[in-house]
This record gives C-alpha cells, sequence and structure tokens, in this order.
C-alpha cells in the first residue's frame, strides 16, 4: 500500500504493508497528501519474517547523529545514510537517489513510533536538504505572514511555547521543526511550515487544563494533539522571516526578553547542519545564515507567565 504526499512541492510516496504504521506516518503529512504526486522521494518500508533486506554499506564513514540504540552514519563514498535501532531495525538512506528503505524483523507497538518519528525524520531531513529544503529544528509560528521561531535544546520548552502561542490565536507552522528556502544570495529566505501532530508530554500537558484528557498510545512515549482540531489554528505554511528566539527555562515568575546578535544566534542554530555531503551540508548553513540575517533575533528566558508570553512576543 502506498501514500502519496506534495511536500512543498516535492513528490513523496510512503509504501508498507502495515495499515497502522502507514496510518502514523499519516499524522505527520496528512495536510500535504496528494494521491497523484509523483515520487520524488520514496520511502518503503520491509518487514522480512526472519533476515534483514539492509546491508551496511562498505568503507569509510562518520557519525552525524548520536543514536541512544544504535547507529547513524553517513558514507561519503556511497553517498548514503546508514540508521539502525538494535538488531531489529535497519534503514538505508540514499539522498540522491531520492531513497529510504526500511528494514524491520519484528514490528511492535513501540516500532510503530520509532519507525514514523526518529527513523523517518533523519533520512527525510536528508533528502529534503538535496532538493533546496533546509531544516530547522524549532516551533514554528507566525503573526501576519511572519515567522516566529523558536528554538533551543530538548527540554527547553518549545513544545510548551507553541501551545501557549496556538492558543492564543498565533498561526502554526509546526512544534518542532520547519524548513528554510534560500532563494539565493543576498534574497530573503522562504520559512515553509511542518504542521506535523504536536507530541505533548505530560509536564506540558499540566500548564494547560484543557489537555488533562491527553494520554499516549499504546507504545507511544507522549501524547499527540493536531493545533488545528484542537485549537482551531490557522496553519500556515509559508512565512517570511520575523523573529528567531532561543529560549531556555529559567526559574523566575516573569519572562524576559534579550537581544541576540545575529552571529550568536548562527552559532547556536549550526548544529542543524548534518555533516554529510560537504555541499550540500555547506548551503544548509548558509541558509541558516541568510535567516539569521532577515530576523530579529533573543534570547528568552521563559518564567511561569505562560499567559502573559503572547503579549510579549506579538509585538
Amino acid at each position: 500500500m502506498t501514500r502519496r504526499y506534495r511536500f512543498h512541492g516535492i513528490g513523496l510516496a510512503v509504501t508498507a504493508d502495515d495499515v497502522d504504521l502507514l496510518e502514523a506516518v499519516h499524522g505527520r503529512l496528512r495536510l500535504f497528501e496528494d494521491g497523484g504526486a509523483p515520487g520524488e522521494i520514496a520511502f518503503t518500508y520491509a518487514f522480512p519474517a526472519a533476515e534483514h533486506v539492509l546491508e551496511r554499506p562498505p568503507g569509510r564513514s562518520r557519525p552525524v547523529y548520536d543514536a541512544p540504540a544504535g547507529e547513524a552514519a553517513y558514507f561519503p563514498d556511497d553517498d548514503a545514510l546508514w540508521l539502525t535501532h538494535g538488531a531489529d531495525v535497519r534503514v538505508l538512506c540514499r539522498p540522491s537517489e531520492g531513497r529510504s528503505d526500511v528494514s524491520v524483523l519484528a514490528l511492535a507497538r513501540s516500532s510503530r513510533w520509532l519507525l514514523s518519528r526518529p527513523l523517518l525524520t533523519l533520512p527525510l531531513l536528508e533528502l529534503l536538504e538535496r532538493r533546496g529544503l533546509h531544516s530547522l529544528h524549532a516551533a514554528g509560528l507566525a503573526v501576519d505572514g511572519r515567522a516566529l521561531l523558536v528554538t533551543g535544546a530538548t527540554g527547553a520548552g518549545k513544545s510548551t511555547l507553541a501551545l501557549a502561542l496556538v492558543r492564543a490565536g498565533f498561526g502554526f507552522m509546526g512544534d518542532d521543526m520547519v524548513f528554510v528556502e534560500a532563494r539565493g544570495a543576498g534574497a530573503e529566505p522562504t520559512v515553509r511550515g511542518f504542521p506535523d501532530e504536536v507530541d505533548v508530554t505530560a509536564g506540558t500537558a499540566r500548564f494547560f487544563p484543557e489537555l488533562s484528557d491527553l494520554e499516549p498510545r499504546p507504545g507511544w512515549p507522549k501524547g499527540q494533539l493536531r493545533a488545528d482540531e484542537r485549537y482551531g489554528a490557522d496553519v500556515v505554511l509559508e512565512a517570511r522571516p520575523g523573529a528567531l528566539l532561543l529560549c531556555r527555562v529559567a526559574d523566575a515568575e516573569t519572562s524576559e526578553l534579550h537581544p541576540l546578535s545575529a552571529d550568536e544566534a548562527l552559532l547556536e542554530l549550526a548544529p542543524n547542519v548534518l555533516l554529510t555531503d560537504p555541499a550540500s551540508s555547506q548551503a544548509h548553513l548558509d541558509a541558516l545564515g541568510a535567516l539569521v540575517a532577515a530576523s530579529d533575533c533573543f534570547r528568552l528566558e521563559t518564567g511561569r507567565d505562560l499567559d502573559a508570553v503572547p503579549g510579549l512576543l506579538r509585538s
């Protein structure tokens, strides 16, 4: 079975025999569904009974991501990205060919979360990178056609801030990932939305009484919600750069906003670049540089006044 999407002009096909897995992937890509889209990018999931159908590429490699339960390595001679999770899951992504193949020995409930989230995201980012869409790990909101991008380390409160802003009427571009499309030297880039399902921890849900009913699916570590359905948020797929916020949680009653230089901001964003193909990695860094140059940059110390933050940031 195959489901087809058009992701900001790029055709994407996902093929799997497992209906629940296809639905889990569809939860992320549903707003881009297009049954007639040609498969410029193809994700294929295979579930052999006893042995893997994918082998680790030969030759030299370098790690590109700290995979806690496996390997995430790039093979420059083959231009291949290789991912594993334990002994049961292997992923071979060939960016120049537009393919990501996945081999799974055993499919448990928890596997569907892995296959539709982390083990889909990394190959997707690399495949889109080669086609001019450069990823940024950030929550994306929008006001009057301008993007407000909230970034920071894991645990910095991006999703909590995104929900606080969406429920206050901000447009929704994504809670964890957006893309930057550069338009050439000196031109202002475009921010492209990825309005994925929002992953909500129990800690985040406690800030919002209306989320008391939110429970994770069986085998999933967090609850999920759709911002457009839960809050009636306007989904925004394209915006001009506006403001870039590097956030962190402060042990304070009141949130504070401090200006940040473009150089400081770019230094913080540099880890978004996967060190794979040198040309595409340089293009990614250039796109982030253009984004920073076109944005007002701040550091946000988020206090316990979440209801006041939308007013602070709207201006």
